[in-house]
């Protein structure tokens, strides 16, 4: 017996006959219109159950509401029917607040001046610098990265106003430092003020009418809410996820503009891989990393790791190649995970963060997987991938 039999049952009982048949024919279409909307929002289909079946609270007392409906005098019974049958059909169409989305652009992304430089740590810097001089200049660096951003426009920008009012619509208190915009101040009912400074990951974006708004970097604002927000925080589907902010629910992206989930993990999940490697290798020690958004179509040439768990998860792919270290969290597509747009015939596969960094050290390429589970992202948790689920593909 799946959840959605397991509610109606409880909701049902002590009805008896055609009135609990009536009752749970009512009650499994507005789940399944509310499994189906959450499927427009990401979610799993495992996801979306379990989202409908919490929105409409208990089912016990929806059982005592049923049963009031079937016990009372026919003359009140159809105004306390309508009663019920109006609640789930409210519940039904109740709408997530959504977040537009916006990808980076690419003046913005392709700009590499001191400015620009100076936001880097300095090993990143050194790194860019380095890929300048072999470019030719920044001119010629920054025209290659613009010719390799056209047509892969990612949406990693959230209009800072859509996530204010979707705070704002599950009663959470919302201000700002003033001259501080992107400086927000939150409070949760009964709690205290929280400070979320924004400042670092707002850019501001001018949309096709010639309105300039601020946005923020949707990794960014996940990050920081990672190290600041005292409250739920958790992400649940793959494309426009919803992201749960205390009691607050936000839908990230549009079908025209669409959000991957992974893309807004990217930064948290870096953050763990270093502080992991940073823990074996000590304090002093210096791991520059790139991260990168890596995932290819079915059909696209290229080298895959083949899992054999083969159920849609996230997984952080940590790669190193001539000393330098990569990074990219992707949502496995058909039990595969991208490592490069390229064919590669041999690499080495290891399940142990210490033995990657070894490689790292001396030159040699390998690749090493994480399985993540973003139930809490205050609490992210990485599980290394055995080797012996893993299987190079390359087509």
């Amino acid at each position: 017996m799946n959840q959605t039999d397991q509610f109606i049952r409880h909701a049902t009982r002590g009805l008896w006959g055609s009135k609990k048949r009536d009752a749970a024919l009512e009650l499994r279409g507005a789940i399944e219109d509310k499994i189906y909307r959450h499927q427009l929002c990401g979610l799993s289909e495992r996801e979306a159950e379990q989202a409908a079946l919490r929105d409409l609270g208990s089912p016990h007392a929806i059982a005592r509401d049923l049963s009031r409906v079937h016990t009372a005098p026919r003359a009140l019974r159809a105004t306390l029917l309508l009663g019920v049958v109006g609640l789930l059909g409210l519940q039904a169409v109740a709408q997530i607040p959504t977040v537009q989305a916006a990808p980076v652009p690419v003046e913005e992304a392709c700009t590499f001046n001191d400015a620009k430089l100076a936001l880097f740590s300095v090993e990143d810097r050194a790194r860019i610098e380095a890929q300048i001089r072999a470019a030719g200049g920044q001119a010629a660096y920054e025209a290659t990265c613009r010719i390799r951003r056209s047509g892969a426009e990612l949406n990693t920008l959230l209009r800072l106003t859509d996530v204010i009012a979707a705070l704002r619509a599950a009663r959470i208190d919302v201000q700002h430092l003033p001259g501080l915009d992107a400086h927000l101040q939150l409070r949760l009912p009964g709690e205290d003020w929280q400070g979320v400074n924004l400042t670092g990951s707002t850019i501001h974006v001018r949309s096709g009418k010639g309105k300039v708004e601020p946005y923020v970097y949707a990794s960014g604002l996940v990050n920081l809410l990672r190290g600041t927000f005292k409250g739920t925080l958790s992400l649940t589907g793959m494309t426009n996820p919803i992201l749960h902010i205390g009691p607050s629910q936000m839908q990230l992206g549009t079908p025209l503009q669409p959000v991957q989930a992974a893309d807004v993990l990217l930064l948290s999940v870096l953050d763990e891989v270093m502080n992991r490697m940073l823990i074996k290798a000590g304090p002093e020690a210096k791991w520059p990393m790139t991260v990168s958004s890596n995932e290819l179509q079915a059909g696209s040439n290229g080298t895959f790791l083949a899992l054999k768990d083969a159920a849609p998860r996230f997984y952080a792919v940590v790669g190193t190649n001539e000393g330098n270290t990569e990074l990219s969290v992707q949502s496995s597509q058909a039990g595969r995970l991208t490592l490069c747009h390229c064919t590669l015939n041999q690499i080495n596969l290891t399940g142990d963060l210490s033995t990657l960094m070894d490689w790292t050290k001396i030159g040699t390429s390998g690749v090493m997987v994480y399985a993540l589970d973003v139930t809490d992202l205050h609490r992210l948790d990485l599980k290394p991938v055995p080797t012996a689920q893993l299987h190079l593909e390359t087509q």
